[in-house]
């Protein structure tokens, strides 16, 4: 499942990009969430309102829409849900042994840089960080608690700001989902509600990728660097809407 709605950026062009690895790496169905009743080209659509708009800053008015991540419960025609978000780039086939595990629901923990480990704090009080970037879970009903609370703070985002000393005024799903599972969990860290594997993130701005037998030439502005072939999260989503990434995602597709 999948959920794009434009702004300032063509999310829904990006999410065309991810289908297609979904479809050719994992072969699984794709549910878009979006707002745009043009699009035509995956498994299913489902047309949902979404006005409410993030902004950067003040000096940098890049928008994007996050909100209603936690309806991925109520919208999925799915048993079992696999949610990422259209920057996270499926170039192999190992989140399929994610559903063979015990779960209700599980969320993204650990996360990389190509230089290092990127260990975020959320808030002043250190709590344990979570990616929204990927979750999977079932239709069962701890899973609903959790979407449920996620909603919930959704709606009363200004409130957990301030119980959490989270800083930042934009919503932040990474947040909401971190503080709905702390507190389902009894406000402690569970290893059976993480997935399992680190998270790949390309944090700065990308010229070119190319693949190179089984490794992902990433070329920086400073520096082009070898990466064995995983999934990746790209935060630069300029280059996500390039021909380059194109080019690239129809190589992907081809082999």
């Amino acid at each position: 499942m999948l959920f794009a709605f434009n702004s300032s950026i063509d999310y829904v062009k990006i999410a065309k990009q991810c289908a297609r690895l979904v479809k050719s790496n994992l072969n699984l169905p794709v549910t878009l969430i979006t707002d745009d009743p043009t699009t035509d080209w995956c498994d299913n659509v489902i047309l949902v309102t979404n006005d409410v708009e993030n902004y950067k800053s003040a000096l940098d008015l890049s928008s994007w829409k996050n909100f209603d991540r936690y309806r991925a419960y109520e919208l999925s025609p799915y048993d079992e849900t696999l949610v990422i978000d259209t920057d996270y780039l499926v170039l192999d086939n190992s989140l399929l042994n994610l559903f063979g595990m015990e779960y209700d629901y599980r969320i993204m923990e650990s996360n990389n840089t190509i230089d290092e480990s990127w260990d975020f704090n959320m808030g002043q009080l250190g709590l344990p960080y979570l990616w929204a970037t990927v979750i999977l879970f079932k239709k069962t009903p701890r899973a609903k608690m959790l979407f449920d609370l996620v909603g919930k703070i959704q709606r009363n985002y200004g409130y957990y700001c301030k119980l959490y000393n989270v800083r930042e005024g934009n919503f932040r799903n990474d947040y909401a989902f971190t503080i709905a599972n702390l507190i389902l969990n009894g406000y402690a860290s569970d290893a059976a509600t993480t997935i399992p594997i680190s998270m790949l993130t390309l944090d700065k701005p990308i010229i070119n990728l190319t693949m190179k037998y089984h490794f992902i030439v990433v070329r920086e502005e400073s520096r082009a660097t070898l990466v064995a072939l995983q999934n990746v999260h790209v935060m630069d989503k300029n280059y996500l809407l390039t021909d380059d990434f194109q080019r690239f995602v129809d190589n992907i597709c081809q082999e």
